[in-house]
């Protein structure tokens, strides 16, 4: 499902046990949202921001929010969490530079001329990279290890697969990998090596995927609520 989200206000989003329902608050220091604990926000908050985006808009001018805070880039993160490969990326501003996105010590910088769309592409574009460096060789890993042969591995920006594997060996995989945890990526690396030998999802292809990993069951069954490691502006 394609997403357009024209809403242009920051807001901080906070866990709370007792919540039953999101709640949206509005005060001078800017829009808080309450969420219950298990709330998914990367994929479920966005839609409920722009159903409520012209009372939320209305809300913070009566409560006269400063002009710059009002204006600023809604979606652009504050972190990057690269679950995957252990990685915390802070997400900075800095005036302008010959590159306009850098990542030192930790810390990608964006020069401020960047408007919010053009933050999120590189972004989105800088990910890509994450995951062209990093995913084929935890791919070639687990294939020496358990002796598959690919032809190739090709990485996606996919938007409801996380990878696939063709009867002529090439395997695609989703950049978004980066963002889950390390043992549900491999998994799915996994997984598609599995296809490999076995292109349908027959009992003889689970067969083979739960003997070369015990424990990929109880990850199957975590991946059905992964999508949530996902933030909204990387889809």
């Amino acid at each position: 499902m394609k997403l357009t989200f024209p809403f242009v206000y920051p807001y901080t989003v906070k866990r709370s046990p007792r919540a039953r329902y999101v709640r949206f608050i509005v005060s001078p220091d800017g829009l808080i949202v309450v969420v219950p604990q298990k709330f998914c926000v990367g994929r479920d908050l966005l839609p409920l921001l722009e159903k409520r985006k012209d009372w939320i808009a209305k809300t913070l001018e009566k409560m006269a929010v400063p002009t710059q805070f009002r204006q600023s880039t809604l979606g652009i993160p504050d972190v990057v969490e690269l679950r995957a490969i252990d990685e915390r990326w802070v997400v900075e501003f800095a005036p302008l530079t010959r590159d306009r996105l850098s990542a030192r010590n930790g810390i990608l910088t964006l020069t401020s001329d960047f408007n919010k769309e053009e933050a999120i592409a590189a972004l989105k574009r800088w990910i890509h990279l994450k995951g062209r460096e990093h995913l084929p060789p935890m791919l070639d890993e687990i294939a020496r290890r358990h002796r598959f042969a690919y032809a190739k591995v090709v990485i996606k920006e996919q938007k409801s697969r996380w990878g696939s594997c063709s009867a002529k060996g090439n395997v695609n995989l989703n950049s978004h990998l980066l963002f889950l945890p390390s043992h549900l990526t491999r998994h799915i690396l996994l997984h598609e090596l599995c296809h490999l030998k076995e292109l349908n999802h027959s009992q003889a292809f689970y067969e083979l995927l739960y003997h070369l990993d015990p424990n990929a069951q109880d990850y199957d069954a975590e991946l059905k609520n992964a999508w949530c490691f996902v933030p909204g502006w990387a889809l």
